[in-house]
């Protein structure tokens, strides 16, 4: 951030990994004038030109909601979280921890970072495997990567996972094969390149001004809402993978 600034850059598209230390560099480029668009990740920064990015909170409501209908509202789940501090994380848990005060038959054993990693997240779940056998109902991870870990680590150990479901976030390629083959109960959608490419046409905004027109087509095929590329915070939709529709989404 510090070479863009120095070096003068007209706009800058920024993937915020920690959403309090983002706020530092997002200022200083404010300050210099530069127009900095978020996208993908949070930041805590209110300098922040303007930002497209998912509902997070209602995203982990969601699988949190989801976790306890299969389960009947009555069961033990653990939850596998991305890297402490990074928005997704932030506000996944957030609308997780919502959900169970919801849902109170479902209780919350454990709960770790493996930082959206797939091997990581085989390595805790293996763990929790040993610490609490026979008492794991469901897992809710926070990416499909570690869900993916998850899984493999409950068939290592001999297990069905149709027994334990694993619920994941972001939809990649792996994990829409899993759910197919009903290996991963579910996962949400992440529209990841609506909030790249929404970020390009928001900084495009900022440099052409008032006259310009969005290239992408995620404005018109999510009704997103363009307003004139004039808002502070535009929200990508979640798309629903499940066994019933995933047929449509493999590629």
């Amino acid at each position: 951030m510090d070479t863009m600034i120095t070096q003068k850059f007209d706009a800058i598209i920024m993937e915020s990994f920690d959403k309090d230390a983002s706020a530092a560099p997002i200022e200083k480029a404010f300050d210099a004038g530069i127009p900095v668009i978020g996208s993908a990740l949070e930041t805590s920064s209110e300098k922040i030109t303007s930002q497209v990015i998912v509902d997070d909170p209602l995203g982990g409501k969601m699988i949190g909601d989801f976790m306890a209908e299969r389960l009947k509202g009555q069961g033990n789940i653990v939850i596998l979280e991305g890297p402490i501090g990074q928005s997704a994380q932030i506000s996944r848990r957030q609308g997780i921890d919502e959900s169970l005060a919801a849902n109170t038959g479902i209780k919350l054993i454990a709960s770790k970072s493996a930082n959206w990693s797939r091997a990581e997240g085989q390595a805790v779940m293996e763990n929790w495997l040993s610490a609490y056998s026979g008492q794991i109902n469901g897992v809710l991870s926070e990416n499909d990567e570690m869900a993916l870990g998850a899984i493999e680590a409950i068939k290592s150990a001999g297990l069905d996972p149709k027994d334990i479901p694993v619920i994941g976030i972001d939809g990649i390629p792996d994990g829409k094969r899993a759910v197919q083959s009903g290996e991963m109960y579910m996962s949400l959608y992440k529209y990841a390149k609506a909030e790249g490419q929404g970020a390009l046409d928001l900084a495009l905004r900022q440099l052409v001004g008032e006259k310009y027109e969005p290239q992408s087509e995620i404005w018109k095929s999510l009704k997103i809402d363009w307003a004139g590329g004039t808002s502070k915070h535009y929200t990508v939709p979640w798309l629903v993978l499940n066994h019933e529709n995933i047929g449509k989404y493999i590629d």
